[in-house]
């Protein structure tokens, strides 16, 4: 997997590794390698925060400033989707079970705040609303489900 981020670097992870690349114009530097332990399954960059990475694998949350690791959290639930908040204080984590995973970053330290259960199959993906108010979950059952950020309920829905 390949991804071009906003601020000029090019991150792909192959087998273990994340490269970062920077990118000048239309060449490319010199590219730095980093061990995450397990095959990643999703990068994600703190917007507002550009030197800040979450990276999950199947079985672990991994938190890279710049270019090294300052964070591994193993967990007990099979991974399949993750999303991190613009400013790097919260992740949201999704599993293989269906269920999805709030947790708050503070530094090094990835604390689980709360489990929250409406899906029926894995998540697939999660992504904040611009204004963060809000983040939007789905599932291998196409079902999409909007999250109100500060009470973790399920957003009504009006017809």
């Amino acid at each position: 997997m390949v991804r071009l981020s906003y601020y000029g670097q090019l991150t792909v992870f192959p087998r273990k590794q994340v490269f970062r690349i920077p990118l000048n114009g239309d060449q490319c530097g010199d590219a730095e390698s980093v061990d995450v332990g397990g095959q990643p399954n999703a990068l994600n960059l703190a917007i507002q925060n550009p030197e800040f990475a979450l990276i999950t694998t199947d079985s672990g949350i991994v938190l890279l400033h710049n270019s090294k690791v300052i964070s591994t959290t193993k967990v007990n639930y099979t991974i399949t989707s993750s999303s991190v908040s613009p400013d790097g204080t919260e992740a949201v984590v999704g599993a293989q079970d269906g269920k999805l995973r709030i947790y708050s970053i503070n530094g090094d330290t990835v604390t689980e705040e709360a489990v929250l259960e409406k899906h029926r199959g894995a998540i697939t993906s999660i992504h904040y609303s611009p204004d963060v108010s809000m983040f939007a979950s789905a599932d291998v059952n196409r079902e999409a489900v909007v999250w109100d950020r500060s009470s973790k309920e399920v957003m009504p829905v009006f017809d």
